[in-house]
């Protein structure tokens, strides 16, 4: 079993694509592993998506999106003001299932504005030479703005029936991931437009945002639909220790920072302890940490 990677070295300069040469291969306990280096020069790239063609759409953090195909690229041009600080900036990329007829793209950003900067959701198509985005349309944001650079989640997954979810982290105010009228630790569930679905678990807006699918999540930056299961499926880096894998279900509390695995950067303890009554708790967690991603 060969598993190809594709590896993007961060570095000052455009991307540069690698010669075809440039790959190494390693074994595992899975088997031999492949790594190729197709492009190297971008700078701390965040999010990347496959066209049916097989090019890259993939962003860099400090707000340029690029679209690399065979040995060319360019740099996609239409997105919006991207407030690129800390760990925020252009963040995650997707395309529509549809995408050859519809060259529909969703992607995720810091947006700035009063108070700082938030997560952001927008739509935009491709356009036929893939050099600039049209129709571009910020679709959800979150409400508070924060000067913060921290924890801005961030992914984006489709979902059937014309739905999809964002992980948006608690912007390094733990507080903020337990109050039910603030988007912050939270899964975001939308139809693709933006538009609340009907059947969210807090629609009415009476116990909870509109929006909200779950809470009491620190930053989750990876995200997958699970077609068998039926079921989203999210990781999320704890503090020191406490990084987790979760299924969340519609309504439920996931516990940060009341309950964790985890303890602060200081050694000193979070909450009450790892588990109590009314929190769920995590399918599998590490200790100590080892910072998962996708």
């Amino acid at each position: 079993l060969i598993f190809g990677v594709m590896v993007f070295l961060a570095t000052a300069i455009g991307p540069v694509f690698a010669p075809v040469f440039a790959n190494e291969q390693f074994e595992s306990e899975a088997g031999p592993i492949r790594v190729e280096t197709i492009a190297e020069g971008l700078s701390h790239p965040w999010g990347m998506a496959m066209l049916p063609d097989g090019s890259l759409l993939v962003t860099e953090r400090r707000g340029r999106l690029w679209h690399l195909s065979g040995k060319t690229s360019s740099e996609v041009t239409g997105l919006p003001q991207v407030a690129a600080f800390g760990q925020g900036g252009l963040l995650d990329i997707v395309v529509d299932e549809n995408f050859a007829a519809s060259r529909r793209i969703w992607f995720t950003y810091a947006e700035p504005g009063p108070g700082g900067a938030s997560t952001a959701l927008a739509t935009a198509i491709l356009s036929a030479d893939a050099k600039r985005l049209e129709n571009m349309n910020r679709i959800w944001a979150m409400s508070k703005k924060t000067s913060t650079g921290h924890h801005f989640g961030s992914r984006i997954v489709l979902a059937p029936q014309d739905k999809l979810f964002v992980t948006v982290g608690e912007r390094g105010n733990a507080r903020r991931a337990q109050d039910f009228s603030d988007s912050a630790g939270a899964v975001i569930r939308l139809n693709r437009d933006g538009s609340i679905p009907t059947d969210n678990p807090f629609a009415d807006g009476k116990k909870g945002l509109p929006e909200l699918w779950s809470k009491g999540h620190r930053n989750p930056q990876g995200a997958t639909w699970d077609a068998v299961r039926g079921k989203l499926w999210t990781v999320e880096h704890g503090a020191r220790g406490g990084d987790e894998i979760n299924a969340p279900e519609p309504g439920r509390n996931y516990g940060w920072p009341v309950i964790t695995y985890g303890t602060d950067y200081d050694g000193s303890k979070i909450g009450i302890g790892g588990k109590a009554q009314g929190y769920e708790q995590p399918l599998h967690y590490w200790d100590p940490s080892i910072a998962p991603s996708g």
